[in-house]
């Protein structure tokens, strides 16, 4: 197995994002493309990670493979990408990882190969969610990042007959609200089709967004007693999609 990706920096940030969430995971490559699913360690949060095969400039790949690996460890080693810097990934002997960025001089790292308990087969997630938004990614970093000081729970309110989606969090020291609409562009786009209030771990979101400096969209998707659902858009078609259960309060 060889991939090759053009940009190295968009690996660094969905590492580093996934590596908050995730301590290990396991990788699928076959002819469609590169492939992760995994719940975190409280089934809180689910991540839908995909690379098509077309995004990447070289993908060799012979037969499925399946390698597992430690998130932190990952999230170090892709810190170290520079700007510029290519990625390849290689199995090597042993079924370790080969981690390799070239761009500035070519350096190279090796993973051990994880042995992480195959993952339970989960069934693509089908929901219908009344409530559907396109934001900025930039935006809903800066968001996350600035009620992420005030409390520890974010809650989400849409009415159908209003263009605005509310955002509030609150502790004993503060609280904030912060509306986005169609009207001041700060929504790109926005659908409801029935009111929806539902609340959801920041801690969650607040790492999730580390994703957007390197997403090119973003779309929410929620409701009352559902999930939230983020999906981030990533260069060359790829796509990392984030669900966080709703907190009962």
């Amino acid at each position: 197995m060889k991939l090759r990706f053009s940009n190295a920096s968009v690996w660094k940030y969905v590492i580093t994002s996934i590596s908050k969430i995730i301590e290990e995971g396991v990788f699928r490559v076959d002819q469609s493309g590169l492939r992760l699913r995994a719940f975190d360690a409280t089934n809180t949060a689910f991540i839908d990670l995909h690379i098509p095969r077309e995004a990447f400039v070289e993908f060799n790949v012979e037969k499925e493979e399946k390698f597992g690996v430690n998130f932190e460890d990952f999230a170090k080693i892709s810190k170290l990408a520079a700007k510029g810097d290519e990625l390849l990934l290689e199995l090597v002997e042993g079924g370790r990882l080969g981690v390799t960025f070239q761009g500035h001089g070519t350096r190279t790292f090796i993973l051990p190969n994880i042995e992480v308990s195959p993952p339970e087969e989960v069934s693509e997630i089908s929901l219908e969610f009344p409530v559907k938004a396109r934001i900025q990614p930039a935006l809903f970093d800066d968001i996350m990042k600035e009620l992420d000081v005030v409390g520890d729970v974010l809650t989400l309110e849409s009415q159908p007959d209003s263009s605005i989606l509310a955002l509030t969090a609150s502790s004993d020291i503060a609280e904030a609200r912060i509306e986005l609409s169609l009207e001041d562009g700060s929504l790109l786009e926005y659908t409801v089709n029935s009111e929806a209030k539902a609340s959801y771990g920041l801690e969650y979101l607040y790492e999730m967004s580390r994703v957007a400096p390197v997403a090119e969209g973003l779309v929410l998707e929620y409701g009352s007693n559902l999930p939230l659902k983020l999906l981030f858009e990533l260069p060359q078609g790829g796509r990392i999609v984030f669900y966080v259960s709703p907190r009962v309060e």
